[in-house]
């Protein structure tokens, strides 16, 4: 199998299954000891074998190796086989899909949750001929972030679909949500709630509530792009919302919370702002 990442700008690196800054990172994965793994970066391999030992997905989080590769996102951010424990980088090196619900507590400390340039990486609810497990995803949310507010959570680079909500942050959280696709989602594409703080950028959040699929309910609830609830707050710029079947972006919190800039688009949603003072240009 050819494992080279399909990374923009590298077409003349060797197809050994990893770049030179890949193989750097991952030689410097094995100097930690037990006892240096603050705020360390961990990989995900995603559905190919970027390691070369012939396991993927859940059997990579089981190999027994301390090399920190792991095959699923939870399993790299739990605290087994030298993962980030709540407290570091899970960088997701080849393209694939995740069928997990995935769970950011940043208890130990930041973490940052990114998919490496060129991959793309889908953290979805649906496979085709799974339907048992479709039905228990697509009731679940896709991100769950309940972090402290000494914490800062980012997510770059990642697709969310076909859950409830593409991405949830609640508590005291405080996260960055950049460059990310949220496509598709039941009821929120971004849902922030209790005092949550969220800074959107570079992303895309499309068709909130129209949801499809056999054998689960699927109608939405409310189906708002970006829905901001208690007194959660944010900043919302270079993004685009769209085709929401509720409002593109919406605050029960009042109109001050949320500051939408002149560089986001929000389109096609019913309405585009609810409790959401509009950019000037709008």
């Amino acid at each position: 199998m050819d494992k080279h990442i399909a990374t923009p700008g590298f077409a003349d690196q060797p197809r050994d299954g990893r770049f030179p800054w890949m193989a750097a990172l991952s030689g410097a994965l094995l100097l930690y000891s037990a006892g240096a793994l603050a705020n360390h970066p961990v990989l995900v391999e995603g559905e190919q074998d970027f390691d070369g030992d012939g396991r993927i997905g859940v059997a990579e989080d089981n190999d027994g190796q301390d090399d920190q590769i792991f095959g699923t996102i939870n399993a790299a951010l739990a605290a087994a086989n030298r993962g980030a424990n709540q407290n570091g980088h899970i960088i997701i090196v080849t393209s694939g899909r995740f069928l997990e619900t995935v769970t950011i507590t940043a208890a130990n400390g930041d973490v940052t949750l990114q998919a490496a340039p060129g991959v793309e990486a889908e953290i979805e609810a649906v496979r085709a001929g799974d339907a048992a497990g479709n039905a228990l995803r697509q009731a679940a949310p896709g991100i769950i972030v309940n972090a402290p507010a000494n914490r800062i959570v980012t997510i770059r680079n990642i697709v969310s679909r076909n859950w409830t909500d593409g991405i949830v942050a609640s508590g005291a959280s405080r996260v960055v949500i950049d460059n990310c696709r949220i496509e598709h989602n039941k009821n929120f594409g971004i849902h922030l709630t209790d005092s949550a703080r969220a800074t959107i950028t570079n992303s895309q959040v499309v068709g909130s509530g129209f949801r499809v699929g056999a054998g689960v309910d699927n109608t939405p609830a409310p189906g708002i792009g970006i829905g901001f609830e208690s007194m959660s707050s944010g900043v919302i710029a270079t993004t685009t919302v769209s085709g929401s079947f509720a409002a593109g972006i919406s605050s029960t919190a009042g109109n001050r919370a949320v500051k939408v800039f002149n560089s986001a688009v929000v389109f096609d949603n019913n309405p585009n702002f609810m409790g959401v003072r509009p950019p000037l240009n709008f």
